[in-house]
């Protein structure tokens, strides 16, 4: 199955029944996957979680990104590591007890390079969730180099680790090209980050708008559609990451129409009265 979504919950105007900012409950009318970004900076906690279900069908699975100390992005002594991890798995538990957890997103930064101990980190991370789903999303393209693909991917099926396959764009500083493989059998993840050549090579403070700055044309789509359905898990979660502009909730819905989807068991879609 195909499961098509969107990250960040507040960024989709156009479906908020407010018409301002959208909420949950607004996406879960469309999508039957979120990704929720917030986690990157800050660990939500129970109570947070348990308000989400609130607001989502049962139907409705989360992608949660782990924070960036758990992915390296950050480095502080100060910071406890394991007690993130511990922190986390706490906070999921009503998720992976009402089947609604679809994986921990480790998004990993552009200097997670091929190391043995960036390789043995890997393990470590499986180590500190040895039940939970682990998506991981490679950043540095030396592990899809050819000297090290196979050995990248033999590793995320060892460790049970389900690997994201990304759409970006092809600089020359070193972007992660599209590697359609899968290596867990339940679920891979797309994540769709545009293809603004121009906004990737950003390095103003706009730099994260601009990068994601982009609307696929339906010609991308049919093309993404193919490698959606040739991915070898039982499922695939599609997930649009194109905010910048302003065009990934778009972009996802024309996806779910191009794909022929039909999700039953969403939310109610608020109706415009006025």
């Amino acid at each position: 199955m195909i499961e098509v979504g969107v990250t960040a919950i507040a960024d989709h105007p156009e479906l908020a029944a407010n018409g301002k900012t959208s909420t949950l409950a607004d996406l879960t009318a469309h999508f039957p996957i979120i990704e929720i970004d917030t986690s990157f900076y800050a660990l939500p906690k129970l109570a947070v979680v348990q308000r989400w279900q609130q607001q989502v069908p049962l139907r409705c699975r989360f992608i949660i990104k782990a924070s960036q100390y758990m992915t390296l992005h950050k480095v502080d002594p100060h910071v406890d590591v394991v007690a993130q991890f511990t922190a986390l798995k706490r906070a999921v538990a009503p998720l992976v007890a009402s089947k609604q957890l679809a994986a921990i997103l480790f998004q990993l930064p552009p200097f997670f390079g091929v190391t043995p101990a960036n390789s043995r980190y890997l393990d470590r991370v499986r180590e500190l969730f040895p039940e939970l789903p682990i998506a991981v999303e490679l950043r540095n393209n030396g592990w899809y180099l050819p000297a090290y693909r196979q050995a990248t991917l033999a590793q995320l099926r060892r460790l049970r680790m389900i690997h994201v396959v990304v759409d970006e764009p092809q600089t020359p500083a070193g972007s992660v090209p599209m590697v359609a493989e899968a290596t867990h059998p339940d679920l891979t993840i797309m994540r769709l980050h545009g293809r603004n050549f121009a906004g990737w090579q950003e390095k103003s403070r706009q730099w994260r708008s601009q990068r994601t700055n982009y609307r696929y044309s339906p010609e991308a789509l049919h093309e993404l559609g193919q490698v959606a359905r040739q991915l070898a898990s039982r499922d695939v979660a599609v997930i649009f990451n194109n905010n910048g502009g302003g065009d990934a909730a778009a972009n996802a819905l024309a996806f779910i129409a191009q794909e022929q989807l039909h999700y039953t068991g969403l939310g109610p879609e608020q109706l415009d009265l006025f």
